[in-house]
């Protein structure tokens, strides 16, 4: 009889292996993740995921990680301008687009609203290490945005007295509001047709007169 080789398997694969503890922990938080659980999303029995990914606590840390890595990475290239851009709303709609697309419901896979709030927000008040991730992804968010903004008033896309610092707390609030509604059962057709609409009320009171926009400057006579 051939003996089997301890340890995890030849085909694992670690990236794979995270997106599945990811998912698990995304669908049922980390209180509500068990070992099983996870083994049996992974594909891996304990032995195998303790060598591949550490303890529970660990793979948690690591799968939240990587879904911050993934939302920095497209709400990152959906505040990037664009050459068609007609105007900074434009801009706030691509975003929330984003958001949704990121933080929506993701019915294939049976998970939805952002990871890393959806789970974090009652083990960070008795979990330093989970809520020093938290913390991160909020002030990320922030900054995202603020720079962002701060970049649209430079080039003049945005109204020069434009207060960066509360626009940029207001898109992060819907962007996390967009995360909990699809949590509470929302779709993403919910979502999407107030989009277009919130961008440009959102636009509308920051959008530079005419007057700051590259005007030719006047001759004296």
């Amino acid at each position: 009889m051939a003996i089997r080789p301890r340890g995890r398997p030849r085909a694992y694969d670690p990236e794979q292996a995270l997106e599945c503890a990811l998912h698990a922990f995304w669908k049922g938080g980390y209180s509500g993740t068990s070992l099983d659980t996870l083994a049996a999303e992974t594909g891996l029995n304990r032995p195998s995921l303790y060598a591949g990914l550490g303890n529970k606590h660990t793979i948690y840390i690591k799968a939240m990680r990587r879904f911050q890595r993934r939302a920095r990475e497209r709400f990152g290239a959906a505040l990037a301008s664009q050459p068609d851009d007609r105007s900074f709303v434009d801009v706030i709609a691509r975003y929330l687009h984003a958001v949704i697309e990121v933080d929506g419901p993701h019915e294939s896979i049976g998970v939805s609203g952002c990871a890393v709030i959806s789970t974090a927000t009652a083990e960070a008040l008795t979990d330093p290490e989970i809520r020093q991730v938290l913390d991160e992804v909020l002030e990320e968010m922030d900054s995202q945005l603020q720079h962002c903004l701060q970049t649209a008033v430079a080039n003049g896309m945005l109204a020069p007295k434009t207060d960066v610092e509360t626009l940029a707390f207001l898109l992060a609030s819907t962007a996390h509001s967009i995360g909990i509604r699809a949590r509470a059962g929302k779709t993403k057709q919910d979502m999407e047709k107030h989009v277009d609409a919130l961008a440009r009320v959102i636009g509308a009171t920051v959008q530079p007169e005419a007057t700051h926009r590259r005007s030719p400057s006047r001759r004296k006579v």
